[in-house]
C-alpha cells in the first residue's frame, strides 16, 4: 500500500498530488473507499490516509452458468477464498470468464452481475449471462420438410447459443446434398440476452430421370433407363431404379457374349432413428461375363447371373466414424461360354456341342446368405476431391451355412492416406489387404483388375481366396498448362498387387489420367499399362 502514496515528508503540500494518491490507493483494488485528512503538526502538517478496506470473501457462489462447468468458470476466476477481496482481480476475472466462453463458442456470454452478500460470512456472487437462442427461423424450405433441416441442428430454441455449433450445423446441411446455398445470420432477440438465428436454404434439383447408353467390358453395350430421387416427399428419403438392357452382343477380353438384363431397386432412409441410424434396402439382378485365367491365358469363359436382395445399417460412432451391418441373400448361377467364338465350329453356331464351353474350376453355384460389418473412420478434407487426411476401413463378412449354401469368413482392410503438396495437388497412397477361411466360391472371391484395383489388368483378371495391393499416385490440376485447363485435374500413377497372395503372381502396371469435374462429381480416363497390354477406363469419380 505504501509503494502507492507520492506524499513524502519534507515536501510542500500539494492537494493535487494528495488527490493522485487517493486514486493510486483505490486503484489497487483493495479498498472500498479512500480519503484524506490534513492535521496540524508543529513542523508542518501531518497527512491521515483513511481507508475501508474490501471485506474478506469466505465463499464465491457462480450463478447462470450451463454450458460451462462450475469448476472451470472458477478456475477461470482465480479468486481465493479467504483472502481479502481485490476489485482490479475481480474485475480480470470476469474478463477470463468471458474469454473462456469465447473461445469455447458462446460468443454472446458475459457477466451480467456481481454482488456482494454478507450472512455470517462475505459471500461474492457472479450471475452469468450465456446467451440462449430464442428462436430458429428457417427461409426458402419449399419442397423440403421441416423437420428434415430441424433434426440435423444441434443450435435450437432454449440452447446457449455458440457459434461452433451453428458452423456444425451448416456443414451438416450441406452435407443433406439437398441444397445448392445455405446461410446462417444472427440477429438479436426480445432480450438482451437472447439470439435469434436466421437460416436461409436454397434447394436444389433432387428428382432426376436418364435415358442413355453406356458401355463397359464387363456388360458392352447397354441401354439404360434411371429414375431417382434423393429427397422422396421432401423427407431426405432416396429412392433409385435402374434398368439396363445389352443392345445386341457384348466383348470381354476380345471375346463375344451374351447382352445382358440388370436391374436394381435401392431405398435409403437417412435417418431411422434419434442416433441418425441410416436404413438402405435394394433389390437386384446383374449379368456380367467373366474369364478364368491359367497364367496369362483364358482358360474358362462363363457368364453369371446374380439375384439377390440386401438390407444394411449405418450409424456414425461420431463426426468421423460409422459402423454399418449388412445383410445380404444372393442366388449365383453360372452359364458357360465358348472360350474363342472366332474358332470352327463356334464361329458357325456357338450351341454347337462341339464348341468348348469349359467350365471354371472353382464355380459353385448356390445362394450366398450372410452378414457382413464395416467400421470406417473417414478425415478427408473433401469426398470427391480430397488433398489430405486418411481413411481407414475394416470389413468382416461371413457366410451362413444354416440360410444359405456357402460357409466362409472373410476379413479385408484398407488404409488410404493423402498427402498435400500444395492447396491441391496431393500424393495419394493406398494399402489393402484381404483373407478369408472356409468354402469360398468364386463368385465370393477377392479379385484385381479394373479401373478401382490393378488399372493395368483386364477386370478380374486376378482373383483368390485372399489378396494384397498396393497403390501409389499424384494428382495435380492442369490450370497451369492453360487456363481452358483449369477444370482438369492430371494423374500418374502406379499399382502392385497379387491375388492370392504370393510373389509368383505379383502384378505391376502404371499409367496416367485425367479427369475433369462436373455437377455429378470428377469424370475420369485412365490410360494404364500392364503385362497384358494397355487399358482404357472411363470412370466417374476418383478410383480411391
Amino acid at each position: 500500500m505504501l509503494e502507492s502514496i507520492g506524499v513524502r515528508v519534507g515536501e510542500l503540500l500539494s492537494q493535487e498530488r494528495l488527490r493522485a494518491d487517493v486514486a493510486a490507493l483505490l486503484a489497487t483494488g483493495w479498498f472500498a473507499d479512500a480519503n484524506v485528512r490534513i492535521e496540524p503538526h508543529p513542523d508542518g502538517v501531518r497527512i491521515a490516509f483513511l481507508v475501508v478496506e474490501n471485506p474478506v470473501i469466505t465463499e464465491v457462489v457462480i450463478e447462470g452458468n450451463t454450458a460451462i462447468p462450475t469448476a472451470d468458470v472458477q478456475r477461470a476466476l482465480n479468486l481465493p477464498v479467504g483472502q481479502v477481496l481485490n476489485i482490479v482481480r475481480l474485475r480480470d476475472g470476469a474478463r477470463a470468464i468471458e474469454k473462456l466462453y469465447e473461445e469455447r463458442g458462446y460468443v454472446l456470454a458475459r457477466v451480467a452481475d456481481i454482488g456482494v452478500a454478507a450472512n455470517g460470512g462475505t459471500k461474492l456472487q457472479l450471475r452469468i449471462s450465456e446467451g440462449k437462442v430464442e428462436a430458429v427461423e428457417w427461409k426458402g424450405l419449399v419442397k423440403t420438410q421441416r423437420f428434415v433441416v430441424e433434426r440435423a441442428m444441434l443450435v435450437r430454441p432454449g440452447r446457449v447459443f455458440n457459434i461452433n455449433e451453428l458452423n456444425r450445423d451448416l456443414q451438416r446441411l450441406v452435407g443433406l446434398e439437398l441444397f445448392e446455398n445455405v446461410q446462417a445470420r444472427p440477429r438479436p432477440g426480445s432480450t438482451p440476452e437472447s439470439v435469434i438465428v436466421e437460416i436461409e436454404l436454397r434447394e436444389q434439383r433432387t428428382q432426376q430421370a436418364r435415358f442413355g447408353l453406356g458401355y463397359s467390358d464387363r456388360t458392352g453395350i447397354v441401354g439404360l433407363v434411371e429414375y431417382s430421387e434423393r429427397n422422396w416427399k421432401g423427407r431426405n428419403q432416396s429412392i433409385s431404379v435402374r434398368y439396363e438392357r445389352g443392345l445386341g452382343e457384348r466383348n470381354i477380353g476380345g471375346l463375344i457374349g451374351p447382352a445382358p438384363s440388370n436391374f436394381s431397386i435401392t431405398f435409403r432412409e437417412p435417418h431411422l432413428d434419434a442416433r441418425n441410424t441410416a436404413l438402405e434396402i435394394s433389390l437386384y439382378q446383374s449379368t456380367t461375363t467373366e474369364l478364368e485365367y491359367t497364367g496369362t491365358l483364358p482358360s474358362a469363359r462363363f457368364s453369371v447371373e446374380r439375384l439377390g436382395s440386401a438390407i444394411g445399417f449405418t450409424r456414425p460412432l461420431d463426426s468421423i466414424t460409422t459402423l454399418t451391418m449388412r445383410l445380404r441373400s444372393e442366388r449365383a448361377q453360372l452359364f458357360p461360354l465358348p472360350l474363342d467364338p472366332f474358332v470352327p465350329p463356334c464361329n458357325i453356331n456357338p450351341d454347337d456341342p462341339l464348341c468348348p464351353r469349359p467350365l471354371p474350376g472353382q464355380f459353385t453355384p448356390g445362394r450366398t446368405v450372410g452378414v457382413g460389418f464395416v467400421a470406417t473412420r473417414d478425415t478427408r478434407d473433401s469426398k470427391l476431391t480430397p488433398t489430405k487426411g486418411q481413411r481407414i476401413s475394416l470389413s468382416f463378412d461371413t457366410g451362413l451355412p444354416t440360410l444359405g449354401d456357402f460357409a466362409f469368413i472373410k476379413y479385408s482392410a484398407e488404409y488410404t492416406r493423402y498427402f498435400a503438396l500444395s492447396a491441391t495437388s496431393a500424393i495419394v497412397g493406398r494399402v489393402v489387404a484381404g483373407m478369408s477361411h472356409g468354402t469360398l466360391p468364386i463368385q465370393e472371391q477377392f479379385f484385381l483388375g479394373g479401373p478401382s484395383t490393378l488399372r493395368g489388368a483386364p477386370y478380374g483378371r486376378l482373383r483368390g481366396t485372399s489378396m494384397a495391393m498396393v497403390n501409389l499416385e499424384f494428382r495435380t490440376p492442369l490450370g497451369f498448362i492453360a487456363r481452358q485447363l483449369k477444370d482438369f485435374t492430371g494423374a500418374v500413377y502406379v499399382d502392385a498387387g497379387t491375388a492370392p497372395i504370393g510373389a509368383s503372381n505379383l502384378h505391376l502396371s502404371g499409367g496416367v489420367g485425367v479427369s475433369v469435374s462436373t455437377p455429378v462429381g470428377p469424370i475420369r480416363i485412365d490410360l494404364a499399362f500392364g503385362p497384358e497390354g494397355r487399358q482404357t477406363w472411363l470412370t466417374i469419380g476418383h478410383p480411391f
